[in-house]
């Protein structure tokens, strides 16, 4: 057998730290080996055969695994154009494959089926950015008639775009779902094709509706998705993933308030999900715990997710929802020093992502760390300001929630009658909110002792907790 030359073993040393989970520090700790040694090695100096296959056993990979990663690697050196080279390492794979032990077939059978999905993935996203610049009425006529577009890559790219928009755009993200059914419908394949193809096409046009403040027509679209979408995935979940479809149904029942369907749902969806989606699965998870009252719980969940995130898995916007959950936990738990600490990076964070909503929502928490840390008259002040701004947009129920933080700082100063004010000028958003009993109870108990300068700090924090932890919708 050749041997390798050193790129190929040093892709081969990469690939095997990526399948098993390593991450550099990590694993340089285990090696005994500083940091700059692993990138050394990482970049083939001072890495040879024998250095691969005592690096590989102390990553946990059998001498199979290793061949076979070396094989895959060796492929990355294939000339000639794109889809050529993609050709080629389909080609030396399957005669790999044909020629080799049944662990080494499994693996690079598994590596082809990725690089197939891969192709067909990127295509997806090829597809979707010719069309991204059009009004939603173009998009339907350009892709109606033109079946380069029906297939369930494109179907599930036009799924994970609606959810992107969703962090900003709530009719956008619902247009791009209904894009995503009309595709499943003409898509070419049998009747339970179609209809699993549908039903995760649902599940994002559910999620449109939720985050449109739609109780209603997220519950309807859900329903039609578990009606349609089948409980394991199907035949085709290397696109349409189960665990997405309950993450997506969790954030819902969170937003109903009910906490034990939503944490049911997410525990389900990371004991099925492929590794790529644990981590945004686990940030999801953690706002859930973290609205439910258990904000230790919801710590844990984000360390959990935090080495994959910080290893770039999930973009900017796992990065900011990591540091923005955290500032909340920290919050609540009554640590603003520490949760201050982190503000300045959770701001930068939220720039680079450009979202208005999330500037808001950081300020609002920016706000609270200044009233937790002495300065509330600092806070009244951008308390103020974003209230207005979330009445604007309009977002009752943050709003809402926002006004009963300015109510705690003064009634803590003992200025009861700003108080009375500030909730006559809320007095119709309090009304409007269609809350749980519960919860409006709070509400109404606060909002009837302001009007009767009776109202405390407590009675305050009290109502805001309750209002953070059940629906919102308005």
């Amino acid at each position: 057998m050749p041997t390798p030359d050193v790129a190929v073993l040093a892709r081969a040393l990469k690939i095997l730290l990526a399948h098993y989970g390593w991450g550099q520090s990590e694993f340089a700790r285990k090696a005994e080996i500083s940091r700059t040694t692993l990138h050394r090695l990482l970049k083939g100096k001072g890495l040879d055969r024998a250095r691969l296959e005592e690096l590989g056993a102390l990553i946990g990979a059998p001498p199979a695994r290793i061949e076979a990663a070396i094989t895959f690697a060796a492929t990355e050196d294939l000339p000639g154009e794109a889809g050529a080279r993609l050709w080629h390492r389909r080609t030396l794979l399957a005669d790999s494959i044909a020629r080799t032990t049944t662990e080494l077939r499994d693996y690079l059978s598994g590596r082809l089926q990725e690089i197939e999905v891969q192709a067909r993935r990127d295509e997806a996203v090829r597809l979707w950015r010719r069309i991204e610049p059009l009004s939603a009425k173009q998009r339907t006529l350009l892709v109606a008639p033109c079946d380069e577009y029906w297939n369930v890559a494109f179907i599930a790219q036009l799924c994970e775009e609606s959810a992107r928009a969703a962090a900003r755009d709530a009719a956008k993200s619902l247009e791009i779902a209904e894009l995503a059914l009309q595709v499943a419908k003409v898509a070419p394949g049998n009747e339970r094709l179609k209809a699993g193809r549908q039903g995760y096409a649902w599940a994002f046009a559910g999620n449109a509706h939720r985050v449109g403040n739609r109780p209603g027509a997220a519950d309807a679209a859900f329903e039609r998705c578990r009606a349609l979408f089948p409980p394991g995935g199907g035949e085709e979940k290397d696109f349409l993933s189960p665990s997405r479809v309950l993450d997506l149904e969790a954030s819902l029942r969170r937003n109903q308030g009910r906490f034990g369907e939503a944490l049911a749902h997410h525990k389900q969806a990371l004991e099925i999900c492929f590794s790529a989606l644990r981590p945004c699965l686990l940030l999801n998870q953690a706002t859930t715990l973290e609205q439910a009252g258990d904000p230790l719980a919801a710590i844990a969940s984000l360390r959990e997710a935090r080495p994959a995130i910080e290893r770039g898995e999930g973009g900017s916007r796992a990065r900011f929802m990591l540091r923005f959950n955290l500032v909340k936990c920290l919050i609540h738990l009554e640590r603003p020093s520490e949760a201050e600490f982190i503000l300045p990076e959770l701001w930068g964070l939220g720039q680079e992502l450009g979202n208005r909503l999330d500037f808001l929502r950081t300020r609002a928490l920016a706000a609270q760390v200044l009233a937790a840390t002495g300065r509330p008259k600092d806070a009244l002040v951008e308390f103020e300001a974003v209230r207005e701004e979330f009445r604007t947009i309009p977002l009752p129920a943050d709003a809402a929630i926002v006004a009963l933080h300015e109510a705690e700082i003064l009634l803590s100063e003992g200025r009861t009658a700003e108080v009375r004010g500030l909730v006559q000028s809320m007095r119709p958003i309090f009304d409007a909110l269609r809350l749980k009993r519960e919860a409006l109870a709070a509400v109404r108990l606060f909002v009837e002792a302001a009007e009767r300068d009776a109202a405390t700090a407590a009675m305050a924090r009290e109502a805001a907790l309750c209002l953070c932890r059940v629906p919102r919708y308005a």
